[in-house]
């Protein structure tokens, strides 16, 4: 169940799933997933054959995923919870989807890391 959604000043949109669950007895499992897709541009790399490498690695988005969750929480305390969940996500990790260099450096790092497992596989070491 989708919580919100919220078109960031980077112009990537981020959405807030609750996906909180019953974990025993009267207490909760309070989980939100932050997601927040991010296209692949061209302007991100330094050639049209690294662009092409990373969509075939990557395809044409990545996705910055968050989880931020309390196990636990009594049924009285599961939207307390989880009002607090989003408001330390926001105070922290988001301000940096808002950064306009944030799309570039995702994506090239996941470019990086799936380039070095990609070598390390074909090498037979994966």
């Amino acid at each position: 169940m989708i919580s919100s959604a919220i078109e960031l000043e980077s112009g990537l949109r981020l959405t807030l799933c609750d996906e909180s669950s019953h974990y025993f007895g009267g207490y909760f499992h309070v989980r939100i997933t932050a997601r927040c897709p991010v296209p692949l541009l061209r302007d991100y790399f330094e050639s049209d054959s690294e662009f092409e490498s990373a969509r075939r690695l990557l395809g044409a988005e990545v996705c910055f995923i968050r989880s931020l969750e309390k196990m636990a929480v009594p049924e009285s305390e599961v939207a307390a919870v989880r009002c607090q969940l989003i408001d330390d996500f926001n105070r922290t990790a988001r301000r940096y989807l808002d950064l306009s260099a944030f799309a570039k450096g995702i994506v090239l790092k996941e470019f990086r890391a799936c380039s070095v497992s990609s070598r390390k596989y074909k090498n037979g070491r994966f």
